[in-house]
């Protein structure tokens, strides 16, 4: 099976243009990490883990967040891994084309 996952490419909260001013597009997975980054930000996932001390509590926005991933019918079920690394959330999973992407958060 192939990804076909066509959208905007944005960076830094902001569209990416081309040399001609349009709008510059991602696929395949690329487009995938980026609609997991904008999930997790629109979500709140990444506010609710500021300041966090317990580990209980990031431990189940991890698993979350885990699962949101999991339910992207583009993911390979059973792949997805979040862990919070000193102050970044990674994200990790294999697409349904075996590709492997990271989302540093």
């Amino acid at each position: 099976m192939t990804i076909t996952s066509i959208d905007l490419l944005v960076l830094e909260d902001d569209l990416v243009l081309s040399s001609i001013g349009e709008p510059d597009l991602t696929t395949a997975s690329n487009c995938v990490a980026q609609d997991i980054c904008h999930m997790i930000r629109e979500k709140g996932y990444a506010i609710d883990m500021i300041g966090q001390r317990s580990q209980v509590e990031v431990a189940t926005k991890c698993k979350q967040i885990q699962l949101e991933i999991e339910e992207d019918v583009r993911i390979i079920p059973g792949t997805a891994r979040v862990h919070l690394d000193d102050e970044t959330l990674i994200c990790e999973a294999r697409t349904i084309d075996n590709e492997k992407i990271t989302v540093n958060v």
